[in-house]
């Protein structure tokens, strides 16, 4: 059969059952018996739909049943015939037409077990009768097409991912529990095969940070001959070619390696984003085992040293709130204030005013980003107190400010002789 006549096949506004029926028996191919026997037993399917849908008893259900079992037929036939309107006539002359319909049902079946997203935990989808009750109806064959290619790519993504996984001492089940995205782990075995270290996963955020700082180190050194792969196209290839990276994954492998290499890279790259913001850019596309830090002062200290310097690895929001005070107010940034200090602020405020979006510009600039949205808060909220008790002319000799300095900030008394 012509290509043409193919092509025809394809974009006839008909079902595809309907076009390749009429196509054999105008050239004899299926013979007048074989439509009599469709006719037979067509309404036994029709009801058999029906009843599984909705209900063989009412006139609508039937005619949408028709309809189902049209376009099932026409699935089945399509995908296997690949547009052949003579392969597609002999199909049919040669099986029931209730067997075509099961065809089609059984690629619906098996398109629906395939998975939904390219994550590595346990999938939940709805039924698989939900599935079938939706594309049943669906008589565009490209639609078929369409998903089923993105899920073979899930699918491609998922064992890649799990490949990768093993490949730097990750278990299935560990990648399972953490319910991650597969394209964050083939990413990192990427990323980390390029750097030279692919039998291990990035352990934390600090880890990450400083494998960006090794980067943008690489960068800027004049040693060619030491310098990764992430900087010679060549040697990048190499390192993910057949002898190491399984041939199915190559072509995956080659479009994340050009993800890094045009979206990643130059965000590493430049110097205007600071060390801290390409971290909280960039977690979310690759697999950090341990996101959540409980002592996080040694990150703090990498990505901000200013914040780390002042801040001298306190995070109680007495503290805190002491510190932003300072800056709001031009006096040298402290975590704790003699209660003399504290009164001189109070006195400065009342003169001058307090410089709220001066400690905001602070937090935005210098707080690392994961702790910047609730800093932001804590503030807000001390800062519109502030206001109230701190500017209060009748608090003459500043006992109800010191007062409220002592509730919400880290103000030391003097000491009793």
């Amino acid at each position: 059969m012509s290509e043409t006549s193919q092509a025809i096949a394809l974009y006839d506004g008909r079902p595809f059952f309907e076009t390749a029926l009429r196509h054999g028996l105008r050239f004899a191919i299926i013979p007048r018996a074989k439509l009599d026997a469709i006719e037979a037993e067509a309404p036994k399917g029709l009801v058999q739909i029906a009843d599984a849908f909705g209900s063989k008893y009412l006139r609508p259900e039937i005619e949408i049943a028709r309809k189902r079992i049209v376009n099932l037929a026409s699935l089945y036939l399509l995908e296997t015939s690949k547009g052949d309107l003579d392969i597609a006539a002999k199909i049919i002359r040669d099986n029931t037409f209730l067997s075509l319909s099961r065809g089609g049902s059984g690629l619906l079946k098996a398109l629906y077990a395939m998975p939904e997203y390219s994550l590595l935990g346990r999938e939940q989808k709805s039924s698989v009768e939900e599935f079938l009750e939706i594309w049943s109806l669906k008589d565009k064959p490209q639609e078929y097409r369409n998903l089923l290619a993105h899920r073979q790519q899930n699918a491609l993504e998922i064992e890649a991912g799990f490949w990768f996984g093993r490949s730097m001492d990750l278990t299935q089940s560990e990648l399972q529990e953490e319910d991650v995205e597969a394209g964050a782990v083939i990413r990192t075995g990427v990323l980390k095969r390029l750097l030279g270290d692919a039998d291990a996963p990035i352990e934390n955020q600090v880890e990450f940070a400083m494998i960006i700082e090794a980067v943008r180190a690489q960068a800027k050194s004049k040693n060619k001959v030491n310098k990764c792969a992430l900087f010679d196209p060549n040697q990048a290839r190499a390192l993910l070619s057949e002898e190491y990276v399984p041939d199915q994954f190559q072509a995956l492998c080659q479009q994340v390696l050009d993800e890094i290499l045009s979206r990643d890279l130059p965000l590493i790259l430049d110097a205007k984003n600071s060390l801290d913001r390409l971290v909280f850019e960039l977690k979310e596309r690759y697999f950090i085992c341990a996101h959540e830090m409980e002592d996080t002062s040694d990150y703090d200290a990498l990505v901000s040293k200013e914040w780390s310097k002042l801040t001298k690895g306190k995070t109680d929001i007495d503290s805190l709130l002491t510190l932003l005070l300072c800056i709001a107010t031009d006096v040298p940034a402290k975590t704790s204030l003699p209660e003399k200090t504290a009164k001189s602020i109070v006195k400065k405020i009342r003169e001058q005013g307090l410089d709220v979006q001066k400690a905001v510009v602070w937090i935005k600039t210098t707080v690392p980003h994961e702790k910047q949205e609730g800093l932001l808060e804590d503030w807000q909220e001390f800062s519109a107190e502030a206001q109230t008790y701190l500017l209060d002319d009748w608090d003459t000799n500043y006992s109800g400010a010191l007062r409220f300095l002592q509730e919400n900030c880290h103000i030391v008394k003097p000491v009793k002789k």
